[in-house]
């Protein structure tokens, strides 16, 4: 039945303005909005060839900028990577252990919440 994620889509006001957070403070790569009267409403960055992470304008979504909350990010240094986003101004919690992982969770511009993992134990 289900196949694969397609996409998480998270609400947001300003896709262009949110869209340059996600570059410049993650590194994604977006595909190129789609835009409607002159304005970016919809873009959307592949994650390593697996589902993809979309800006979608909030009215489209019917949900509120800052609602969003589910996409986890694995990285290789979990800990490093908080050290650079701290360094770029990024606000994110400290990461907490359990048996296989180390996750911090951190927010977009808008208030999504975004979080990162790190594996540290096979499952």
């Amino acid at each position: 039945m289900i196949k694969e994620i397609a996409f998480t889509a998270y609400p947001v006001r300003d896709v262009a303005g949110v869209r340059a957070w996600y570059e410049q403070m993650l590194g994604l790569k977006f595909d190129g909005a789609y835009a409607e009267d002159g304005i970016d409403r919809y873009d959307q960055a592949n994650v390593n060839g697996g589902g993809y992470i979309s800006l979608m304008w909030h009215e489209w979504m019917e949900r509120e900028p800052g609602s969003g909350s589910g996409v986890v990010f694995e990285v290789d240094d979990i800990d490093a990577v908080l050290a650079e986003l701290r360094a770029k101004g990024v606000a994110a919690g400290d990461p907490y252990a359990t048996p296989v992982c180390k996750v911090a969770s951190l927010d977009d511009p808008e208030g999504n919440r975004i979080s990162l993992h790190q594996r540290t134990a096979p499952y």
